[in-house]
């Protein structure tokens, strides 16, 4: 099936499959059943080396579902934090006589979760849930007017959709319910990752270059030759301008890659009726993250059999983080100021120049205020929305995730809390699903993300006034 479709599981079925798919659950159906037993599963593991000599014996199987069985039998509330790469399921744990489950990370695989009389609907896709009996499709009036208030709003981050009566498990969280209700924690942390040292810049890039190679031979293992496509998109996401419109340096960039490497290069520039499509979508439901950019995408890479996309997403969020300006007075104010100095002594010009931005820098990382403060400012109608005075009124916004001010590192997991990554690659899995055509995400993976975090701040120092010197360093001599 490549419609969102609901489907029933009771002992002794198959699980439901996301992206589009839903498992319909009755608790009455699997009480006393022992065991572990998947009910939905989205699962694209990574590093499975690894997990098969941690699993040991426990890995009787060697697909990700007999892996994920073996986990949850092994860790219980701890196998998602020892998974990797990215996944999204629900189990009847016979253990706890409940059902369990989770998102990776950064909830690149989505899990919608609704409660009905006597059971669940989980799946991966809103519409695929609601096909399900008993599911309302009612909106949700706060995170509607949250998301009209600020665009970067995603709802998922704080464990909504824009339906009332489907949840969204939030990145990097677990689920248990019973017949008594679903219960959500946390199981990873990104800001608590512990600083590792380097021996400078140089040392971090070789040992960045060796991750990179591991996880990008994983991501393309299990492809057929000639069905891997890659985005080159020199900063303009998922796609680039064809030759003779701008900015030509973009098109130069691409161009110069793919003659390294032998590769071809298909321009993808969007048309009308791609735009007029996604505006016509229905934002509360359907997957209309970057359609007008991606959509001819698709369309070429199924023309020409790809199967698999390799995408740079996420990292500008994590190995590629350029520091937003937070590193130097970060330094300076903990007293470490080693580097600062030297950065000054061989660029005093460009030091002089940052010191003098500073203030304005700190001012716009620092200027976003709170839900209920843009609310009340727009009803003052000192902030522009969509949304009508008397649904800012009686919506009931949810908490938004405050941004830090000062630490580097902190920020970094910020990003990576905001659900911006995980609402893009949950849309383009579900429209690539009915071509055949999946994503990943080598820059995303958790062993990258473990890296980039374990950063100390001097990492990101600008030098010879450019920045992301541990990826420069990594690829050096590559692109």
């Amino acid at each position: 099936m490549s419609a969102p479709h609901a489907l029933a599981v009771r002992p002794g079925d198959a699980p439901a499959r996301g992206p589009l798919g839903a498992a319909v659950v009755c608790f009455d159906d699997w009480a006393g059943t022992p065991g572990v037993h998947l009910l939905y599963a989205d699962l694209d593991l990574a590093d499975r080396a690894r997990l098969h000599a941690d699993l040991g014996a426990e890995a009787e199987g060697t697909d990700d579902d007999a892996l994920v069985v073996a986990a949850i039998r092994t860790w219980g509330d701890d196998a998602p934090d020892r998974l990797g790469g990215t996944f999204a399921y629900a189990a009847w744990d016979g253990a706890r006589q409940a059902v369990v489950g989770a998102v990776d990370g950064l909830g690149l695989q989505p899990l919608g979760v609704a409660e009905t009389p006597g059971g669940l609907v989980i799946g991966g896709d809103v519409r695929a849930v609601l096909a399900a009996d008993g599911v309302p499709d009612d909106l949700d009036e706060g995170a509607l007017a949250a998301a009209l208030l600020d665009a970067a709003f995603k709802p998922a981050a704080v464990g909504r959709t824009f339906l009332r009566a489907i949840r969204a498990l939030p990145p990097a969280h677990r689920l248990v319910a019973d017949g008594t209700g679903v219960l959500t924690a946390r199981y990873w942390r990104p800001e608590t990752t512990p600083v590792r040292h380097f021996r400078g810049i140089e040392a971090c890039g070789a040992a960045l270059r060796t991750l990179l190679r591991e996880v990008t031979a994983e991501a393309i293992d299990d492809a057929e030759p000639g069905t891997v496509g890659v985005h080159l998109s020199a900063g303009i996401d998922s796609t680039a301008p064809a030759p003779g419109t701008p900015p030509a340096p973009d098109q130069a960039r691409v161009l110069a890659v793919a003659d390294r490497w032998g590769m071809d290069v298909v321009w993808c520039p969007p048309t009308p009726d791609d735009a007029l499509a996604g505006l016509s979508m229905d934002a509360t439901r359907e997957p209309t993250t970057m359609w007008t950019p991606e959509a001819p995408v698709r369309r070429a890479a199924a023309e020409r059999g790809i199967r698999l996309m390799l995408s740079g997403w996420g990292g500008d969020e994590a190995i590629s983080f350029s520091g937003r300006g937070l590193v130097g007075p970060h330094l300076l104010r903990t007293g470490r100021w080693g580097p600062l100095i030297a950065f000054a002594l061989a660029d005093p010009r460009a030091a002089l120049q940052r010191y003098r931005a500073s203030p304005i820098r700190r001012a716009r990382l620092t200027a976003h205020p709170p839900l209920d403060v843009m609310r009340e400012a727009a009803l003052r109608g000192e902030h522009a929305t969509f949304a009508r005075p008397d649904l800012l009124r009686r919506a009931d916004l949810p908490e938004s995730l405050p941004k830090p001010v000062g630490d580097p590192r902190a920020y970094l997991a910020w990003l990576l809390h905001r659900g911006h990554l995980g609402q893009r690659t949950a849309a383009w899995a579900q429209v690539g699903t009915p071509l055949g055509l999946r994503y990943r995400y080598p820059l995303l993976d958790r062993r990258v993300l473990t890296f980039a975090l374990s950063l100390p701040p001097e990492a990101w120092l600008t030098r010879r006034r450019l920045r992301r010197w541990p990826l420069r360093e990594a690829t050096a001599g590559l692109v």
